[in-house]
C-alpha cells in the first residue's frame, strides 16, 4: 500500500496510523520530497475524476485565479501537488482518497 500525500498534514499522518495498526505494509510517497510527474497523475486520474483529486478548500486553490481554476490539468498539478487532496491511497491497484480500509 502506498499513501499519497505530504508528511505533515494530520489526514496523511492518521492514514498512515490507520494502515499500520491493521497491519498493512505501507510507504509514504511525500509529494513535496518524491515528487510527482504526469504519468503518475494519469495512473490517479484512471480511477479518480479530477474534480474530486483537487482540494478546492487548500490555500493553493484559493490563490489560483478564475482562468487558472476553470483550465486545471495535469500540468498545474504537477506544478502545484498541494492541490491535490490529501491522501490518495493506492491499494489493490487501485488509487482512492481517504483513510485506508
Amino acid at each position: 500500500m502506498i499513501i499519497y500525500g505530504i508528511k505533515n498534514c494530520d489526514k496523511v499522518r492518521s492514514a498512515l496510523k490507520q494502515a499500520r495498526q491493521a497491519g498493512h505494509d505501507v510507504r509514504l510517497h511525500d509529494f513535496r520530497v518524491d515528487g510527482i510527474d504526469a504519468q503518475l497523475l494519469e495512473a490517479m486520474l484512471a480511477d479518480i475524476d479530477m474534480q474530486a483529486l483537487v482540494n478546492k478548500r487548500s490555500t493553493t486553490y484559493r490563490q489560483l485565479s478564475d482562468s487558472d481554476k476553470a483550465n486545471l490539468g495535469i500540468e498545474t498539478l504537477v506544478a502545484q501537488p498541494t492541490l491535490i487532496k490529501r491522501p490518495v491511497v493506492f491499494s489493490k491497484q487501485q488509487y482512492t482518497i481517504g483513510l485506508p480500509e
